[in-house]
């Protein structure tokens, strides 16, 4: 239901209001001029029963005459009857409107757009007529037809304060008028320059407004932003200044622009946004001055921006941020200056990081319109994660040729005022993006085992400043790090690993005893546990299952580059490393094993169990049928060592052997 509606019904209330009121006033005056009266109207009933004992006494004790003095009472209530009439002629009056709706909507809403629709069409059939059989000259056909308009708009406005929807179209209509009648002096006849066409449209747009803000009406505002915006490209030709065009769409949407968001209409500020970036990219993005085309790609999308984020309008936060954005490249591309683009490239990121300074808190995401108090939209968190990507395009442009051969610092220079904002203060949404910009300049700055040691060196740090400041974001930056860390490990770095690079002591092998202790050290310390926090406990446990493993199988892998690396024969070197491999299995399972009992930590003896598992799962289906004399002897009393030393821990733990 519209304002109107609402409008309509509540004068409708008011008047059966009013008449419920006079005749409450009035019965209480009647009450009042009778209150003596009220006193006997109980005694009432005893008058009718006077004749009854005039007969004999004795009689009305016996007959049934005292059931005639309940059917007085009934006579009675009419005393009180005018207080009960009060309500029904209210609901009476509600329910009388309610049917009668739809007509009344048909009534005022159809017929009034039918009437508007016909006016302006029986004006343009008028002037084509006019045309067609040169009743008058082209002059005073479009005089006539702007002070038809005017007279239009003159009744409308006389008419709002009783009729507000009514007077408002009428006052739509009359601009309507003008409007064709200034089209029809400029495009069909003549008789006005193109120039002087738009100024007048842009006039009659500009009172429009002006009038829809005085009554605040948005569909005369929404019809004044079309008749502005869409005037030069009515009237326009190509031979205009298309720097002209840019000061004459900035002119229109200041004026309208701060109408609608004064006014919070949106679907006038949608329409002043798309026809500004609309109109100014297609028709003057390639030819105008490029300083020119800069300020009005900043300040439309600034501002628009401004409006569209605070007042959470999904529509117009699109359209100004793209528009901007697309401005400020085509501006660039002419500009030699790149300085200015990143200046204001900053300048237009400034609402972005208002808002998020404003709302830090950025979970849960979500789609739709959300509540106070709650996460960013999928499009506020869209926004202010490409603002750093573009503003990196912005720096890059500065000094193209040393940022080519240097790339990394345009993400540390990224980097450094959002750690800035994001470390200050708890501002989660700024210190991930400093992270991340931290994280890419480590990968462009080193390649192999250097970038691994960097980015492990990252994961310590972010992790290490949640225990220092008390937050709880970095421990997320740092699992990623260096889960980033351990793939450049074992995927990039292990790639180029040289044949001769030595076993255990060799770089990619320090790197992965790095990986190991920073993983440990995460699932030790590092990474920080709230109390009640379960899923985060499962975090620990899987970085620890994961430190585990790599020890595990790194082990057993420098075991078997050891043996090949120092031994000649190839069939020596295999038997050696498979017998060392069953060794370290053995062994590693019994460390867990132990430490399980030391700590009363029945996970990491489950572990060694585990472990202990697939080593006698290799010595009885791998080194009994390929290892030969004493290898096989080895692996096998190793096996039948550990595991009486593990089953004389577990008996030794329960303190009696069973029965």
């Amino acid at each position: 239901m519209s304002t109107d509606d609402r409008l309509d019904r509540l004068e409708q209330r008011m008047a059966v209001l009013e008449s419920v009121v006079r005749q409450l006033a009035s019965a209480s005056v009647a009450r009042g001029a009778a209150a003596s009266a009220e006193v006997p109207v109980p005694s009432a009933p005893p008058l009718v029963s006077p004749p009854m004992p005039a007969g004999a006494e004795a009689g009305s004790s016996a007959s049934p005459a005292p059931v005639a003095v309940p059917r007085t009472e009934p006579i009675a209530p009419p005393a009180v009857g005018p207080a009960g009439p009060a309500s029904p002629p209210s609901q009476r009056a509600a329910s009388r409107l309610t049917p009668l709706d739809s007509e009344r909507w048909v009534g005022q809403r159809v017929l009034l757009g039918i009437g508007v629709v016909a006016l302006l069409l029986a004006a343009g059939y008028l002037l084509k007529l006019s045309f067609d059989r040169n009743w008058i000259s082209p002059d005073m056909r479009c005089l006539g037809g702007v002070a038809a308009g005017v007279v239009v708009g003159a009744l409308g406005w006389r008419l709002e304060p009783r009729y507000r929807t009514y007077g408002a179209a009428l006052v739509g209509a009359g601009a309507g008028i003008i409007y064709l009648s200034i089209w029809a002096a400029s495009k069909l006849y003549g008789v006005l320059p193109s120039t002087s066409g738009i100024v007048g449209l842009a006039l009659v747009s500009v009172a429009l407004a002006m009038i829809a803000y005085a009554i605040d009406v948005e569909a005369l505002g929404v019809t004044a932003a079309l008749g502005a915006f869409f005037a030069p490209v009515l009237l326009g030709q190509n031979r205009h200044n298309a720097d002209l065009l840019l000061l004459y769409l900035a002119s229109m949407a200041a004026g309208l622009g701060l109408v609608s968001a004064r006014r919070r209409w949106r679907l006038a500020a949608f329409v002043v946004a798309a026809s500004y970036f609309g109109v100014g990219t297609m028709g003057a993005a390639e030819h105008a001055e490029p300083w020119g085309l800069l300020l009005f790609g900043l300040v439309g999308g600034t501002a628009g921006l401004f409006v569209g984020l605070r007042e959470q309008w999904w529509e117009t936060r699109l359209l100004t941020f793209s528009g901007g954005w697309t401005l400020l490249a085509a501006a660039g591309e002419r500009i030699p200056q790149h300085w200015a683009v990143l200046a204001a490239g900053i300048v237009l990121s400034i609402p972005v990081w208002w808002h998020a300074l404003r709302h830090p808190r950025v979970l849960p995401l979500h789609l739709g319109q959300q509540a106070a108090g709650t996460g960013w939209s999928g499009g506020e968190a869209l926004y202010f994660f490409i603002t750093p990507v573009l503003l990196g395009w912005s720096v890059h442009g500065v000094n193209a040729s040393r940022f080519d051969a240097e790339p990394w610092l345009v993400p540390l220079i990224v980097a450094v005022p959002y750690l800035s904002a994001g470390y200050l203060r708890p501002r989660p949404a700024f210190a991930a993006v400093g992270a991340a910009a931290m994280g890419m300049a480590a990968v462009q700055r080193w390649d192999g085992v250097p970038q691994v040691w960097a980015l492990l060196a990252l994961a310590v740090l972010w992790a290490a400043l949640d225990l220092l400041l008390r937050r709880t974001d970095g421990r997320w930056y740092g699992l990623l790090t260096l889960a980033g860390a351990l793939q450049q490990l074992f995927d990039g770095a292990a790639g180029t690993r040289l044949a001769d690079d030595d076993a255990f002591l060799g770089p990619w092998a320090l790197a992965l005893w790095g990986g190991v202790a920073t993983t440990a050290a995460f699932a030790a310390r590092l990474w920080r546990v709230e109390e009640g926090r379960d899923d985060i406990r499962l975090v620990r446990s899987g970085l620890w299952t994961m430190a585990g493993a790599m020890a595990l199988f790194g082990v057993t892998g420098e075991l078997r580059r050891h043996f090949e690396l120092r031994t000649i024969d190839v069939e020596t070197a295999s038997l050696a490393s498979g017998l060392a491999v069953s060794a370290w299995w053995l062994l590693f399972a019994a460390g867990l094993v132990t430490l399980g009992f030391r700590l009363s930590l029945q996970p990491a003896r489950v572990a060694g169990l585990a472990v202990a598992g697939l080593a006698v799962a290799k010595v009885v289906f791998f080194d009994l049928s390929t290892l030969d004399a004493l290898y096989r002897v080895g692996s096998v009393f190793l096996l039948a060592l550990v595991a009486l030393s593990l089953a004389y821990l577990y008996y030794r733990h329960d303190g009696s052997e069973p029965a």
